[in-house]
């Protein structure tokens, strides 16, 4: 196909020129309707283009779906718009039922838990390998789902995070030939690996890998807009029936035209021009490693020996530094306006992609001169404080299915009385959305006092019912097994 050709952008181009009588939705009919105020900040295109699935645009969408299968490399692909949630919680609908076990990274996104109510699997949760010096979690090693594998020979999936929020990706070509050896099918949330496949200097794509399902988050780390993704089918393992019967359960009815013609015009450009803007942008991340690594008290990744590590995900280490990685956050926000993507109590994560410069890298590593000099520590204070932060996810399994806590009867109850209970929510920090504390997990210690302390610290905690946390919600009766 030609990989130049932009359908869905062809067909948005020859609507801005039709005059018509719009008795369809939206309600602003192509902005005739909108505030004015609103129109003046946006502009009056965007509002011309937010068209409904009108009959013509069903033939662009196709071609630009196919068109976007054969750049990334798998058989299928289906344009999202509300997300790689969206992805992930079709991938587990589209594999497992009710009862049915599959194996899922205890690093696995929350969506993916909303995905195990839904359809009510039983999850057996992958240890993960993490790394304390740099307080970094590696993900699921091959040797572990080997293991698990031939302990739970029965699950319908396999469920791994590559890409995860550092940038790890794991050897996944490796696992993915460990699950296919034991008839399972291997389904990636890739949200943060939509770039992956277009450079040889980063690591595969899981698609390259052999995963069979595959979602992408378009929108995270190349061109297209907030809230669209990809999911791509590869090989015979899973049938698309079965993807797109859980996708007509999970897809908005009334997908936003210009989230799909973002995907188009986003795939265009990773096909054609991807290795040449991802060579800057490898570039542009070297360069920030080297002269950030040059600052007192900071350090990268640079200093890792972990394989298959995504060169274009920068992670800063604040650790040395007598403050946590929410204070560094905030003075490099208000004080030199350098945003970064995800601070956690010991790092700063920075996402490098096609959109950054070299203005950009300048004012991070001026701006992060000015955080050591302000907050640093003098000599004398440079002893390594004993408080550690540091928490690995944790690696129990659960007491019941999430479907079966989601369903149970619940109530809050005191934070010291809730402890040892079944939780009832997923608490996790936001980003990356990983949580902490599973729906159908016992409540232990020391997780609570590792999420006090990121709430005590500035981060945020997702899916608290009592956002204080003072309280949690636990399940006070099980439900019935009939």
């Amino acid at each position: 196909m030609n990989q130049n050709t932009v359908p869905l952008l062809a067909a948005a181009q020859q609507y801005l020129n039709i005059d018509h009588a719009p008795f369809y939705m939206p309600g602003h009919k192509r902005g005739q309707g909108i505030d004015r105020e609103f129109m003046t900040l946006m502009g009056e295109t965007m509002f011309r283009l937010d068209l409904p699935e009108l009959p013509e645009l069903e033939e662009a969408v196709n071609e630009a779906e196919l068109l976007a299968s054969e750049a990334y490399g798998s058989d299928r692909a289906w344009f999202l718009t509300n997300g790689s949630t969206c992805g992930i919680q079709a991938m587990l609908l589209a594999t497992c039922g009710q009862g049915d076990k599959v194996l899922i990274g205890r690093n696995c996104h929350k969506a993916a838990i909303a995905g195990l109510v839904l359809n009510g699997a039983t999850p057996i949760y992958l240890p993960t390998d993490y790394l304390p010096e740099f307080d970094l979690d590696l993900g699921v090693s091959p040797e572990t789902l080997e293991a698990f594998l031939n302990q739970h020979s029965d699950a319908k999936a396999v469920l791994l995070v590559s890409p995860n929020y550092f940038g790890v990706c794991g050897d996944l070509a490796k696992m993915a030939a460990i699950a296919h050896s034991f008839k399972v099918p291997l389904l990636v949330d890739a949200a943060h690996g939509a770039h992956l496949g277009f450079h040889p200097d980063l690591p595969i794509s899981a698609l390259q890998a052999g995963a069979d399902l595959v979602v992408q988050s378009t929108h995270k780390v190349a061109g297209s807009l907030t809230q669209s993704s990809i999911l791509h089918l590869q090989g015979d393992r899973i049938a698309a029936e079965q993807v797109e019967r859980a996708l007509q359960i999970l897809r908005s009815s009334s997908p936003n035209l210009l989230l799909l013609i973002s995907l188009d015009v986003a795939r265009r450009q990773m096909a054609i021009a991807g290795k040449a803007i991802l060579t800057e942008t490898i570039r542009l991340a070297q360069e920030a490693r080297i002269r950030l690594n040059q600052i007192p008290d900071l350090r990268t990744f640079d200093q890792l020996q972990v394989p298959n590590l995504d060169p274009t995900r920068l992670t800063v280490m604040v650790d040395h530094l007598d403050i946590t990685g929410f204070d560094a956050d905030v003075y490099l926000h208000s004080q030199v306006d350098v945003m970064a993507e995800m601070p956690t109590l010991t790092q700063l994560v920075f996402i490098l992609s096609l959109g950054n410069t070299q203005d950009d890298i300048d004012r991070l590593i001026k701006g992060f001169a000015e955080l050591v000099r302000t907050k640093g520590k003098s000599k004398e204070e440079k002893i390594k404080t004993s408080i550690n932060y540091q928490l690995p996810i944790p690696n129990h399994q659960l007491s019941i299915t999430p479907r079966e806590a989601y369903f149970a009867k619940s109530d809050r109850l005191p934070l010291e009385q809730a402890i040892g209970k079944i939780s009832a929510e997923s608490l996790c920090p936001y980003p990356p959305g990983i949580p902490l504390l599973c729906i159908g997990e016992e409540i232990t210690r020391a997780v609570i006092e590792i999420l006090q302390c990121i709430l005590r610290s500035g981060g945020i905690i997702n899916g608290a019912s009592d956002e204080s946390l003072e309280t949690l919600r636990v399940i006070t009766s099980f439900p019935s097994k009939n």
